[in-house]
């Protein structure tokens, strides 16, 4: 890395190291295509150099929407953050290979979730578009019996969506039995609609005010980007997609300073525009359903420490003050 760099700090950085999934669920961009400019692996080296321009103890999240997993490699990418008493925070659909979970554990991973949409093996089937809800229920519970044998502090947790409307507390409640069966930290949510790249809405439209992420201490940074480019820096994970995705690109990291980006005009120019509530004036967030205060959004967990807008991993919440920068 170059000396003269100069390092930002946030308290969590979604550096996404895989930008492709194997999974085609139905309330996700990535089952449309993002494109394979976009659904690349990250270079290890680049994720270093990426790492060596932060500064504190943030965390770090390992994905951005791709399946982390699908990086053999991953302990590796792990362990680079465990040598900087980085924290790390995977979260993953559960598909995984049993050894590469064994040596990301064993490199020090600190968070991970699964997300598990749908109750049952018709559901998940449904929802996420793969037969594998037998397989993951396993995988779960392989992965607390790794944590327990090598006495990893690794936090394990769950994550579910509501899907249909019309079915919501019989959903909640099977979701809550699982919980209870395997004894996790639940967090069950409405969905969401990526930034307006979906056509989902299940959130109140009141009147609209900041989601707080373009003053977080936060940064997010896709795998690919347009064609040749690679490492783009976006205002967050939920402009997932096409067409918004492209557009919401802040900077490349290819070619820029995570400091010269974090501070430059674009992702300024955003602040500026959520300070003011100008959001139709951003045609990435205009439309992201996230900018309604809809306090049942999160509408069920058993984490007792957690609360709406809180960044899971970490002391951030979104929604308790207006950063600025």
């Amino acid at each position: 890395m170059n000396d003269t760099l100069r390092k930002i700090k946030v308290e969590r950085a979604a550096i996404e190291i895989f930008g492709g999934c194997n999974y085609k669920c139905v309330m996700c961009p990535q089952t449309s295509g993002r494109g394979a400019s976009w659904t690349r692996k990250m270079r290890l080296e680049h994720f270093v150099y990426l790492l060596n321009q932060l500064d504190g103890h943030p965390l770090i999240q390992l994905e951005g929407s791709g399946e982390a997993f699908l990086a053999k490699d991953l302990h590796l990418y792990v362990q680079e953050c465990s040598d900087r008493g980085f924290d790390s925070f995977v979260k993953t659909n559960g598909s995984f290979d049993k050894d590469v979970l064994n040596k990301v554990i064993h490199a020090g991973l600190t968070h991970i979730r699964f997300s598990v949409i749908g109750y049952d093996r018709d559901t998940y089937c449904k929802n996420m578009g793969v037969d594998n809800f037998d397989k993951v229920i396993e995988n779960i519970n392989y992965c607390k019996q790794v944590v327990d044998d090598s006495e990893s502090l690794c936090q394990i947790s769950l994550y579910h969506l509501l899907t249909d409307s019309n079915q919501q507390s019989t959903e909640l409640e099977k979701y809550k039995e699982i919980a209870d069966k395997l004894q996790l930290n639940s967090y069950v949510w409405k969905m969401h609609n990526w930034s307006g790249n979906i056509d989902i809405n299940q959130r109140i439209s009141t009147k609209k005010r900041t989601c707080g992420r373009p003053f977080a201490p936060e940064i997010t940074i896709r795998a690919g980007g347009e064609t040749g480019r690679f490492g783009a820096v976006t205002p967050c994970p939920l402009t997932l997609g096409p067409p918004n995705e492209s557009k919401s690109v802040l900077g490349y990291t290819d070619k820029q300073s995570l400091y010269d980006i974090w501070n430059g005009e674009l992702y300024n120019n955003l602040r500026q525009k959520h300070k003011s509530q100008k959001f139709e004036d951003i045609s990435y967030c205009k439309d992201c359903d996230f900018l309604f205060d809809d306090p049942d959004v999160l509408v069920w967990t058993n984490d007792t420490e957690t609360k709406l807008g809180h960044v899971q991993g970490t002391n951030l919440n979104l929604f308790e003050e207006t950063r600025e920068v």
